[in-house]
């Protein structure tokens, strides 16, 4: 296919786990040469007041705004995020990007793949200047719902990326739907995949214990993390040892406490902070089922939850609601159960996945059977075979 630039933009090095944090090295291996474009944050170090970040970022910017590496056939180009107020951040950003970047970008390029509409402008600004021939649109997320204080500005650049773009590779199957209709020439399906070996590994040290439940993922109330909280009091009921770990940080963490604690159930959740992603399936380990138990939102509808596949690879059978692609994929592999947003339902389904160890091992199986079709090295190939066919000279409009 030539020569591929992929920007990854913020998302690679977000201590958050991202699609585009796996998904390019396992292109990579389908690829003679990948150049990966990412934007480091315009402060990185330690916590500091707002004088000393200002100052050091400052100083980073002006005096190295731009760093690469390479790492076999990955060429890896850094680039300093500027500190912008309100929606200037959303008109200037790309510029600055094209301005500092273009000097460290190949002349022409066959294919560029761009995450999210944070760089469309800077996608369209390569495309109109002939540095980048092709373009698709890596569609991880339906931003209007993920911010929706600017819902409408992102609406208007996740469009702009329709229309330049030759594909759009979406995660889910209800994104790729939702892209048709807004005009993608082709609107292909590239789901969230898997480490399938590394957290297949949480299978060899798991351990006898009382029923243990798990979230992993920001604390957000949209997550429906309170749901199984609220559920506590029905499970203990069935199962008087069973446990909570609530992974992960967010500004719903206190409310959640708050809640544990007028419920009387505090001694039967655990919330165990942000976990690195390495430490991941170690976590997992000492958990029996998966939690994604979010409200009906349109950001969950079309996502393709990541830790859905990092569950079922860690031998996790899932319970989860809000409808969209996690209700597709729970239906479709048969290990676990979608329910409505409610704490008797959430309490069957445990009842159901757990009370009988024949069909619990049977949820477990299917899980880890479903997580190896979904790996990144699949996913890698689904994409060099995308790239392929825009970069093909007699494709088909």
């Amino acid at each position: 296919a030539g020569d591929v630039l992929f920007i990854a933009g913020s998302d690679l090095y977000n201590p958050l786990n991202q699609p585009s944090q796996h998904l390019p090295y396992h292109l990579a291996n389908h690829l003679k040469h990948l150049d990966l474009v990412g934007y480091a944050r315009f402060y990185d170090g330690p916590p500091a007041p707002a004088w000393k970040r200002l100052k050091s970022g400052m100083q980073k910017v002006l005096l190295h705004p731009v760093w690469v590496s390479d790492e076999g056939n990955i060429h890896t180009i850094s680039a300093r995020r500027l500190r912008l107020p309100g929606v200037t951040d959303l008109l200037l950003q790309d510029l600055w990007m094209y301005a500092i970047l273009r000097p460290y970008l190949k002349r022409k390029y066959e294919v560029g793949i761009v995450d999210g509409p944070e760089s469309a402008a800077f996608a369209r600004l390569l495309k109109k200047t002939g540095c980048v021939k092709h373009v698709i649109y890596y569609d991880i997320d339906y931003y209007p719902a993920v911010h929706p204080h600017w819902a409408k500005q992102l609406s208007k650049r996740e469009q702009m990326l329709c229309d330049a773009a030759d594909a759009v590779a979406s995660v889910s199957r209800p994104l790729a739907e939702l892209r048709e209709k807004q005009g993608a020439r082709l609107a292909a399906v590239v789901p969230n995949g898997v480490d399938f070996a590394k957290f297949y590994k949480a299978n060899l040290l798991r351990k006898e214990r009382p029923l243990t439940l798990i979230y992993t993922g920001s604390l957000d109330m949209r997550w429906g993390i309170d749901l199984p909280i609220r559920s506590m009091p029905l499970l203990l009921q069935q199962f008087p040892d069973a446990r909570l770990i609530i992974a992960g940080r967010g500004q719903a963490e206190q409310e959640l406490r708050t809640l544990a604690n007028s419920l009387g159930v505090q001694d039967h959740v655990r919330f165990a902070g942000f976990v690195p992603y390495p430490e991941l399936p170690a976590l997992l380990s000492q958990a029996d089922i998966g939690i994604a138990t979010s409200r009906q939102d349109p950001f969950r509808w079309y996502a393709s939850p990541l830790k859905l596949v990092e569950y079922m690879a860690a031998g996790l059978p899932v319970i989860c609601s809000g409808g969209g692609e996690a209700e597709r994929m729970v239906d479709e592999s048969q290990a676990g159960i979608h329910i409505p947003f409610e704490p008797g339902a959430f309490a069957r389904a445990v009842q159901t996945v757990w009370g009988v160890p024949a069909r619990f091992l049977s949820f477990r199986e299917a899980a880890i059977h479903y997580a190896q079709g979904r790996s990144w090295e699949q996913m890698g190939f689904l994409m060099a075979q995308l790239v392929t066919h825009v970069a093909a000279p007699d494709r088909i409009e």
